[in-house]
Protein backbone atom coordinates (compact mmCIF):
# COMPACT_ATOMS: atom_id res chain seq x y z
CA UNK A 1 0.00 0.00 0.00
CA UNK A 2 1.33 3.06 -0.86
CA UNK A 3 1.70 5.50 2.20
CA UNK A 4 -0.08 9.10 2.12
CA UNK A 5 0.61 10.75 5.10
CA UNK A 6 -1.77 8.73 7.07
CA UNK A 7 -4.93 10.32 5.00
CA UNK A 8 -7.24 8.09 3.62
CA UNK A 9 -11.21 8.11 3.49
CA UNK A 10 -11.51 6.20 6.33
CA UNK A 11 -9.95 8.50 8.59
CA UNK A 12 -11.89 11.58 7.74
CA UNK A 13 -14.33 13.61 9.32
CA UNK A 14 -16.94 13.16 6.25
CA UNK A 15 -16.99 9.58 5.98
CA UNK A 16 -20.06 6.78 7.39
CA UNK A 17 -19.99 3.23 6.76
CA UNK A 18 -20.94 1.93 3.52
CA UNK A 19 -19.36 -1.57 2.96
CA UNK A 20 -17.21 -2.21 5.89
CA UNK A 21 -13.68 -1.80 5.73
CA UNK A 22 -13.57 -1.36 2.50
CA UNK A 23 -15.67 1.47 0.83
CA UNK A 24 -17.12 4.44 2.85
CA UNK A 25 -19.62 7.22 1.94
CA UNK A 26 -18.14 10.37 1.55
CA UNK A 27 -20.78 13.50 2.77
CA UNK A 28 -18.17 15.94 1.44
CA UNK A 29 -18.21 14.40 -2.15
CA UNK A 30 -22.61 13.56 -2.31
CA UNK A 31 -22.65 17.35 -1.35
CA UNK A 32 -20.40 18.69 -4.37
CA UNK A 33 -22.24 16.14 -6.68
CA UNK A 34 -19.66 13.60 -6.93
CA UNK A 35 -19.93 9.88 -6.65
CA UNK A 36 -20.21 9.94 -3.03
CA UNK A 37 -18.72 5.90 -2.60
CA UNK A 38 -15.13 5.71 -2.45
CA UNK A 39 -12.77 3.40 -1.06
CA UNK A 40 -11.70 3.42 2.79
CA UNK A 41 -7.67 3.46 1.74
CA UNK A 42 -8.29 6.40 -0.71
CA UNK A 43 -8.35 10.48 -0.18
CA UNK A 44 -9.51 13.39 -2.06
CA UNK A 45 -8.56 17.15 -1.68
CA UNK A 46 -11.47 17.72 0.86
CA UNK A 47 -10.02 15.62 3.67
CA UNK A 48 -10.04 16.57 7.17
CA UNK A 49 -9.26 14.58 9.90
CA UNK A 50 -11.75 12.73 12.31
CA UNK A 51 -11.92 14.06 15.96
CA UNK A 52 -12.59 10.59 17.26
CA UNK A 53 -11.03 6.99 16.80
CA UNK A 54 -12.36 4.84 13.89
CA UNK A 55 -11.21 1.38 13.04
CA UNK A 56 -12.54 1.60 8.99
CA UNK A 57 -8.53 1.85 7.93
CA UNK A 58 -6.92 -0.79 10.58
CA UNK A 59 -9.83 -3.16 9.15
CA UNK A 60 -9.30 -1.96 5.74
CA UNK A 61 -5.81 -2.44 5.61
CA UNK A 62 -6.07 -5.83 7.30
CA UNK A 63 -9.15 -6.94 4.83
CA UNK A 64 -6.27 -5.56 1.82
CA UNK A 65 -3.73 -7.59 3.24
CA UNK A 66 -6.07 -10.88 3.82
CA UNK A 67 -6.93 -10.19 -0.47
CA UNK A 68 -2.92 -9.96 -0.74
CA UNK A 69 -2.45 -12.67 0.89
CA UNK A 70 -4.79 -15.28 -0.55
CA UNK A 71 -3.76 -14.76 -4.51
CA UNK A 72 -0.14 -16.14 -3.83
Amino acid sequence: MVENDGKYCGNCDSHNSYDYPTKVFCSTRYAQNKSPIVETLWHCESWNRVSQECYCVREAVKEKNNGDASQH
